[in-house]
């Protein structure tokens, strides 16, 4: 139950978070092109948010929020994590099951 509410947030996330994903993401018309089918849909919304702060929701069930410092191959690298601030964090892709963004506020 736990994994699909997960996959369910996953998904709400990518649909709601690249249509509100910010001015220049929309400007781009990068959002349009995003296959999520792919593989490598995380690693593309994380390629997006580069400079901004996010929160992963890792298949453990842990979180963890920062600002995306790098992403390669095969992990993101979190800075300024919150109630962590003095710490980094490298995250391996395939253990990320959602990725949450605020794109918008009340």
């Amino acid at each position: 139950m736990e994994r699909r509410m997960m996959v369910m947030v996953c998904t709400l996330l990518l649909i709601f978070g690249l249509g509100f994903a910010g001015t220049a993401t929309v400007a781009a018309g990068d959002e349009s092109t995003m296959d999520l089918n792919s593989p490598d849909a995380i690693k593309s919304v994380l390629e997006q948010q580069v400079g901004k702060r996010v929160k992963l929701k890792l298949e453990s069930g842990q979180d963890l929020e920062g600002e995306i410092a790098k992403i390669g191959a095969h992990a993101v690298q979190l800075a300024e994590l919150t109630g962590m601030e003095f710490f980094d964090a490298t995250v391996k892709l395939d253990e990320i099951a959602a990725v949450l963004v605020k794109v918008r506020t009340k």
